[in-house]
């Protein structure tokens, strides 16, 4: 026969789920830096007393006015009701069914805040010009950062934040002179995640808007991730190497430079439609930056729906701060000795030497500093890196 106090304990247990269970029957007690359980046992009046959730704190709710002046919505309840109907109800095979499960937590993440992203330009945190702290980094971006702050004013200043966007723009130059580096910068700037579209040798747009939900194993693009995933409304999306796009075809029409149209194009892009789901949404403000080393190799059709910007190899004045701005970073995230700083030797023998891009300064610097804290010295000299070196075989001529 099972004595009364452990039957008495095991009901009270059966209605405690097991997380209720560690937070009823213990406690934590820190002293010091250490962490004492200490376990009791209910007594009689507990464990006659029904068990009752607390209920959580309801979060406040946003009047629909000041939603649409700090946020946007992206994914619409009827376009995510619609594509939850196309799915069906769950199939019987595993693999289909892999997918299905899939497909409904994809759309329950689109659903999150009922479709409502943050807008970078809307709201007390934004500020009137967010791009000063980028010059000095970005010497020779100069017209690129006065073509955003034209459009951070547009912007800022529209009736309804939810309606504004940054254009689209295409930043062409030799490779190493920071390209990819100023979309990173920026997406961090804003607070916005980034993703990279490698348009080499892609063959077709799966990637950013999802293969074909007829397909097994299908999966969503880029582009939804982006938005659903995320709290912004207007994540960077670098769309690299554009001149290596593959050209088009014209057999599909899901091809790379396609897809990439109707989503440089604010009217389409504002019906961008995932493939995978079946889902509409809007990717309008999507901050898109596209990079290229010979814009002759651009489709003009893409040429006409982008701003263009050449970055040109930065001059002596502008290496040197750039290279100045990069240390300051790496004194900024790291414990450092005193008085820290660029040798003035090395640094004006690298900033003569002409084949010498930004990519390669940076990486000069970083280099340099780590040897400066490892030898615990006060200076970082700049010394070239060690290039390839050219392998002579050895045989029989």
């Amino acid at each position: 026969m099972t004595p009364p106090r452990l039957a008495r304990d095991r009901a009270w247990r059966a209605r405690l789920d097991p997380m209720e269970r560690y937070v009823e029957r213990h406690e934590h007690l820190l002293l010091g830096s250490l962490s004492v359980r200490v376990t009791r046992a209910p007594s009689p009046a507990e464990a006659a007393a029904p068990v009752t959730e607390p209920e959580a704190p309801a979060a406040p709710e946003m009047p629909e006015a000041d939603r649409t002046q700090h946020m946007a919505r992206v994914f619409q309840p009827e376009a995510i009701a619609e594509a939850r109907a196309v799915l069906g109800p769950k199939p019987a095979n595993s693999r289909d069914a892999t997918t299905y499960v899939r497909s409904v937590a994809c759309l329950d993440r689109a659903a999150r805040d009922d479709g409502w992203r943050s807008l970078p330009w809307a709201g007390p945190c934004a500020v009137v010009d967010p791009f000063g702290c980028l010059g000095p980094e970005f010497a020779n971006f100069g017209e690129v950062l006065q073509h955003l702050r034209t459009q951070w004013t547009l912007v800022r200043r529209a009736r309804s934040a939810a309606d504004a966007r940054l254009d689209p723009i295409l930043l062409t130059g030799e490779p190493g002179v920071g390209k990819t580096h100023f979309a990173a910068a920026l997406a961090a700037l804003l607070g916005a995640r980034m993703s990279i579209f490698s348009a080499g040798g892609a063959q077709d747009g799966m990637q950013l808007c999802g293969s074909d939900a007829r397909w097994s194993g299908s999966r969503p693009g880029m582009l939804f991730d982006l938005l659903s995933l995320h709290e912004s409304a207007a994540p960077v999306l670098l769309i690299d190497e554009l001149d290596k796009l593959a050209p088009n075809s014209g057999a599909y029409r899901d091809t790379p430079t396609n897809t990439l149209l109707d989503l440089l194009e604010e009217d389409s892009a504002g019906r961008y439609r995932d493939m995978s789901l079946q889902l509409e949404m809007d990717a309008s403000r999507v901050i898109v930056i596209c990079t290229a080393n010979e814009r002759e190799r651009i489709s003009p059709p893409l040429l006409s729906r982008l701003t263009e910007f050449h970055i040109a190899q930065p001059t002596v004045e502008q290496r040197r701060a750039i290279l100045e701005s990069y240390l300051a970073a790496l004194l900024e995230s790291h414990n450092c000795p005193a008085g820290l700083a660029l040798d003035a030797v090395s640094a004006e023998v690298a900033l003569a030497t002409p084949d010498l891009d930004v990519r390669e300064l940076l990486r000069m610097v970083r280099t340099g500093f780590a040897r400066a804290l490892a030898a615990e010295s006060d200076r970082v000299i700049l010394a070239p890196l060690r290039r390839g070196v050219t392998r002579q075989r050895i045989g029989f001529i």
